[in-house]
């Protein structure tokens, strides 16, 4: 592939492919390549320009699949495809909203809440579970 056939435009890196017979233009986002990468903040932001052209030029077959599901997916006769956080594959970080999807990481019964063991019960009596 020439050098000049993968570039970098802004936060994406572009490259022009054959697929399914006609010339796309596919834009690759910053973010579709972290995910991809499980980069942590700080290591995406200091990842260059070069290192994103050459992530795109050494994973071509991925990004052609993805490219090509998008397509079928939603317009075969589109000429450009863009591919963002999770379409190549990987985790897509998400910030949950305030007070969701925070794990406890400690015994969720502290302090003064206890369950009470009574024993058992006595012969012939039932307890109720309400």
């Amino acid at each position: 592939m020439e050098n000049d056939s993968v570039r970098t435009s802004g936060s994406s890196t572009l490259v022009d492919m054959w697929i399914d017979g006609k010339l796309r233009a596919i834009s690759v986002s910053r973010e579709a390549i972290d995910a991809f990468l499980h980069l942590t903040p700080d290591r995406a932001m200091v990842m260059t320009d070069d290192e994103r052209r050459e992530f795109v030029r050494t994973h071509l077959t991925l990004v052609v699949t993805a490219a090509t599901n998008q397509l079928r997916n939603s317009d075969p006769g589109a000429d450009e495809v863009s591919l963002q956080a999770g379409d190549l594959g990987g985790r897509v970080p998400v910030r949950p909203a305030m007070g969701d999807g925070e794990r406890r990481t400690g015994d969720r019964r502290k302090g003064d809440r206890r369950k009470i063991n009574l024993g058992p019960p006595r012969t012939g009596e039932r307890r109720k579970n309400d």
